[in-house]
């Protein structure tokens, strides 16, 4: 019963030095994070919802990629947690549907009629198509600029 006690303290100790911190983020975007002492590693529980770059070991950068619900834990050089930041990210505006089929996704545009909406993350089908129109178009506007 003791070593029972004693596990349950444990554990009631961490998960309370571990507060998790709400962040919302906006998809597309970037927001800058400071801990509060260095950290050594770090895990995204959702790596398809949000991501994070290490500036040094106490900035980050927190990256939006599609809407939904994560968290990242932050471990520091003996391995105790940090912090457990939990990342709530949202569309750049209600006019943005995105669709999720499998492990892939499409991000429609739906101001008046929905077109697809070339999005950081996207099935890259997808996003490979509408780059190459992107890319024919300038061709296109370069030649045109040339002959005149």
């Amino acid at each position: 019963m003791r070593a029972l006690f004693s596990v349950l303290a444990t554990l009631f100790a961490l998960t309370t030095s571990a507060q998790a911190e709400q962040v919302w983020l906006t998809m597309d975007q970037v927001h800058p994070y400071k801990l509060e002492r260095p950290a050594l590693d770090i895990a995204v529980g959702n790596p398809a919802v949000a991501d994070v770059t290490v500036q040094d070991s106490q900035n980050l950068l927190l990256f939006g990629k599609s809407p939904g619900l994560t968290n990242i834990y932050v471990f520091d050089d003996a391995g105790e947690v940090i912090e457990n930041i939990v990342i709530r990210v949202r569309s750049q505006n209600s006019d943005m549907l995105t669709l999720h089929k499998g492990v892939f996704r499409i991000t429609y545009n739906c101001t008046s009629n929905c077109e697809p909406a070339v999005t950081v993350g996207d099935a890259p089908d997808l996003f490979d198509d509408i780059s190459a129109q992107v890319k024919k178009k300038t061709t296109q506007a370069e030649n045109a600029t040339k002959d005149n």
